[in-house]
């Protein structure tokens, strides 16, 4: 009977290496090429057991649920990291990736120009973004652009799209 043995019997691990391990993670490739005699599989599994690497967060009902109504409350990403304290902004991010969660649509910011608030409003309420406004009425980046100049080509087209009329008015009566 034949026994077969590893090519190379397995060592303890050194001190040395360790502090190695933590200097140097992730980068396993700098790692092998000074621990010649570890694979690539034995430093990564030496890296968990020293805890230098990041634990992997399984997400809970209920911490889903929270992101959920996070989400759907509209509440931006800098304050996401108050109710999950112990995950990175990028983990919350990927995990309402992967459930499809969107944040309602905010109200247009008002410019005190009364033509051009109720171009956006008017396009607001239709469901149009500004990116989709200036697409559909051919403005350039016009309305997404936030100038309070007016460009009343851009704003007939839009008014035209979004079914509107522009009227002049004259407050005295003398021509």
């Amino acid at each position: 009977m034949r026994v077969v043995t590893s090519p190379r019997p397995a060592r303890p691990w050194s001190a040395e290496e360790d502090q190695l391990i933590r200097s140097l993670y992730p980068d396993y490739d700098s790692l092998q090429r000074r621990l010649l005699y570890r694979t690539r599989s034995a430093l990564k599994h030496r890296a968990r057991h020293l805890g230098v690497t990041a634990g992997r967060h399984v997400w809970t009902n209920v911490e889903v649920a929270l992101l959920r109504a996070l989400y759907a409350a509209g509440v931006p990403d800098r304050a996401l990291g108050g109710p999950f304290p112990h995950l990175q902004l990028g983990q919350i991010r990927a995990k309402a990736q992967h459930l499809r969660l969107t944040r309602p649509r905010r109200a247009p910011v008002l410019l005190g120009v009364p033509p051009l608030d109720a171009v956006r409003q008017r396009a607001a309420q239709a469901g149009l973004s500004l990116a989709e406004l200036d697409r559909r009425a051919r403005t350039g980046r016009y309305f997404q652009s936030c100038r309070r100049n007016l460009d009343l080509r851009c704003i007939w087209r839009a008014a035209q799209l979004l079914c509107g009329e522009i009227r002049v008015t004259w407050d005295d009566a003398d021509p």
